[in-house]
């Protein structure tokens, strides 16, 4: 993300994720944000965060980390999550068949799903051994 935007490191853990949390909620304060869009920029930091945490790294290695930066810019927000974790496209994770039973379905896949339906620009890339997943939201839009 070449233009200035809020920016935190996180460790992928719980402390983690309350601090993520923390750092949306400041960035849609600063930006007068309604607490709708708060909720969704919560969301999609939240998922890729959790993501991470669970199943990010291999079980005997240690923990690592997450940088987040957030961008306004006129009516879109710029996500950008960059991890140390294995590398993971969650642009091109296969959508759930949302046609099946609940029963019938497949652990996982729901929250990748949610995060592809708030925004409208979802990329992914492995640059220096890290993922980097860039999202844009267009304010105000309705899930798809």
């Amino acid at each position: 993300m070449a233009e200035p935007g809020d920016r935190m490191r996180v460790p992928a853990d719980a402390a983690g994720l309350k601090a993520a949390a923390d750092f949306v909620a400041g960035f849609a304060a600063r930006h007068d944000l309604g607490p709708a869009e708060r909720a969704r920029l919560q969301i999609l930091v939240e998922e890729l965060l959790t993501n991470l945490v669970k199943y990010g790294f291999a079980p005997e290695a240690a923990r690592g980390e997450a940088e987040i930066a957030l961008r306004l810019q006129g009516d879109r927000v710029t996500l950008e999550f960059t991890d140390d974790g294995m590398p993971f496209d969650p642009v091109a994770a296969p959508a759930p068949d949302l046609d099946l039973p609940a029963e019938a379905r497949p652990v996982g896949g729901l929250g990748l799903h949610l995060v592809r339906s708030l925004v409208e620009q979802a990329r992914y890339e492995r640059v220096d051994g890290r993922n980097r997943t860039t999202l844009v939201r267009r304010l105000g839009a309705p899930p798809r």
